[in-house]
């Protein structure tokens, strides 16, 4: 019973590994590579989080407060690791479209990897009690983490691919991290204000949509 959640989690993960292999032929040793790095930044995402000091005293207004932390915490600093972990991926060979997918496979493997800890988490502290609570709690994490960091991380790989190809669009990592910082800063609260959270996501699929048109369309011309 303790590694079923845990199995689920990762079932996102394993159906685009599938999906990404036989249908876009995106190579195994490439897409393992992305899940690799993808565990590797979790380490210091989640040390950073731990360890970041409480600004509290300085910024009394607690919603701005929150603000504050979720675009620094959450927007800059982890999409920053996504950045540097992206970056290593294979680009040879590699078209726009099958690029993005990989880094892609990188987001979603981290917001798999995210959940587990979140649920171990929730279960060393016995927040949460009942399977069903549980199992909810995963799934509402599939559709609001889980695509977020797939977005987000699609989004900065976008710029990596920009970067390779000698015309940088520094815009889409700031698209990156403004939205994932907005995505945590509504997805924090317990009130109403938490289903803003929903126009975030659907904003960072069309921007993901928009930013790809744009490089391919630039490609074309």
């Amino acid at each position: 019973m303790f590694f079923i959640p845990i199995i689920i989690c990762f079932v996102p993960c394993i159906t685009a590994f599938f999906i990404f292999k036989f249908g876009f032929q995106i190579r195994i040793p490439h897409l393992l590579l992305a899940a690799l790095f993808a565990l590797i930044s979790v380490i210091p995402i989640a040390a950073i989080q731990y360890f970041f000091p409480d600004f509290n005293i300085l910024i009394k207004h607690r919603v701005l407060y929150q603000l504050i932390k979720s675009l620094i915490l959450y927007g800059f600093v982890e999409e920053v690791f996504k950045e540097l972990l992206i970056c290593p991926l294979p680009k040879k060979n590699y078209s726009v479209l099958n690029f993005l997918l990989l880094a892609f496979f990188f987001g979603l493997t981290l917001g798999c990897f995210e959940s587990v800890v979140y649920y171990l988490d929730k279960l060393n502290s016995n927040r949460i009690h009942g399977g069903t609570l549980l199992y909810w709690q995963i799934f509402k994490r599939i559709l609001s983490s889980d695509i977020i960091h797939t977005c987000c991380a699609g989004l900065s790989g976008l710029f990596i691919y920009t970067c390779a190809q000698k015309k940088p669009k520094i815009s889409y990592f700031i698209t990156a991290v403004l939205i994932h910082g907005i995505y945590d800063f509504f997805a924090g609260f317990n009130t109403g204000l938490k289903w803003f959270a929903i126009p975030v996501i659907l904003l960072a699929m069309i921007e993901c949509r928009i930013k790809y048109t744009a490089i391919t369309q630039d490609q074309q011309g």
